[in-house]
């Protein structure tokens, strides 16, 4: 047999090596929980400490003109001379802090003449884009759609605007028209359409094309269409000023076939306008 004593000592030396990894453990953790303290409290500091990129000035407009009051009388009668609505008619808009025109009409030796304006305010919903780029990206939109040369085809499409959208399926940017300039019309525009186009000739290249003199960018367009009981030509400039696109449309229609609208009236006529109207942002 063996002695009583031979058979204890084994149970406390494992004992006590039991309480010293214990000790050993709870040291451990406790370095730990200090270390993961603060490495908590670091990364919180750090994220605090990280800078936000500023938000995307707003636009330069936020208002629009009154649409029928942006055409002074002088240049409805220079244009259509014999109007019976020189008051002109609104165009239906569901937003109208987004997009308003008006619309007129008048007879001429051979046939009718249609005119309209168009304003609208681009709003970008992405805080890292103003609402003046995104009004640019826009307009290059357009411009590539009408097929001017030139276009930008970098631009982007946008998922959040388009020019052929109605701005009523988004709401307006939030911001103080009393802080920004306020669109109105000139109170005595003159009546010369002798800017560019700068004479007849030029007037009467109805190749598509960007053009100088209006707004920040400009593109005219003119198209002629041959129906089988009429033909009529459509005169188009397009402008952007900062945040806003404006669409000035100037048609002459002929239920005479062998009466062609004359390109060189209706260009100089649209492009007069359209820098009036540009003139009449800042007036």
């Amino acid at each position: 047999m063996q002695p009583r004593g031979a058979t204890s000592r084994p149970v406390l030396s494992g004992a006590l090596a039991g309480v010293l990894s214990l000790a050993a453990i709870a040291s451990l953790a406790s370095c730990s929980g200090s270390g993961g303290s603060g490495s908590t409290s670091g990364s919180a500091n750090t994220s605090s400490r990280s800078d936000t990129a500023p938000a995307a000035p707003p636009g330069k407009y936020q208002t629009l003109p009154e649409p029928c009051g942006s055409v002074d009388s002088q240049t409805l009668h220079a244009l259509l001379p014999s109007s019976q609505n020189y008051a002109g008619t609104a165009t239906l808009t569901y937003d109208p802090d987004r997009r308003v025109g008006c619309q007129w009409n008048g007879t001429v030796p051979g046939g009718t003449r249609y005119l309209s304006v168009d304003f609208e305010r681009v709003v970008s919903y992405d805080p890292t884009v103003s609402d003046d780029d995104k009004a640019a990206q826009v307009y290059e939109q357009m411009a590539q759609a009408a097929h001017i040369p030139g276009a930008d085809p970098s631009a982007s499409p946008s998922t959040s605007s388009s020019p052929s959208a109605s701005p009523s399926s988004s709401a307006s940017a939030p911001a103080s028209a009393s802080a920004s300039p306020t669109l109105t019309a000139t109170s005595t525009p003159s009546a010369s359409f002798s800017a560019a186009p700068s004479d007849s000739a030029e007037a009467s290249d109805t190749t598509p094309r960007r053009v100088g003199g209006i707004g920040d960018a400009a593109y005219l367009n003119d198209a002629l269409t041959t129906m089988d009981s009429a033909v009529h030509r459509d005169v188009t400039v397009v402008f952007r000023i900062a945040n806003v696109l404006v669409t000035v449309k100037f048609s002459q229609w002929s239920n005479d076939k062998t009466v062609i609208p004359p390109s060189a009236d209706l260009q100089l006529g649209t492009f007069g306008l359209a820098q009036q109207l540009a003139r009449s942002f800042n007036s």
